[in-house]
């Protein structure tokens, strides 16, 4: 079970990286400055403490929370979670790495939290 845990941990590393390494973020999210988290601190301290797990390096949780924060920008423009996850993959497979259904799993349990801890206005339009 242990064993499980850290290698789901682990491919949903290498989802984060993925997934957020083709994105223009600066185009599409907020400024650094005017990221603030508007969920619950239950909510926000739930999304640290998954970002916070020994298999997460600081990069790695950096590239979650831009992904999290493209995707509160998607919904503030009207896109659904369903276009946002097909646009992920689809960036994905451009880079030559196409998302395993595992790597899907992980991409939108980082987003469930993230968009409650972030943006819970678009709680509803989340995976």
């Amino acid at each position: 079970m242990r064993r499980s845990l850290s290698t789901l941990l682990f491919l949903l590393l290498v989802l984060m990286v993925t997934a957020c390494g083709g994105e223009d973020t600066e185009a599409s999210v907020d400024p650094e400055a005017e990221r603030s988290p508007l969920g619950s601190e239950e909510a926000q301290a739930s999304f640290e403490g998954f970002l916070d797990s020994p298999f997460i390096s600081d990069s790695q949780a950096a590239s979650t929370r831009d992904m999290v924060w493209s995707a509160c920008a998607a919904f503030a423009e009207g896109t659904t979670w369903q276009e946002f996850e097909e646009q992920t993959k689809a960036d994905a497979e451009a880079q030559g790495t196409p998302l395993s259904a595992l790597e899907l799993a992980g991409l939108r349990t980082a987003a469930g939290l993230g968009i409650l801890a972030y943006c819970p206005e678009h709680s509803d339009k989340g995976p």
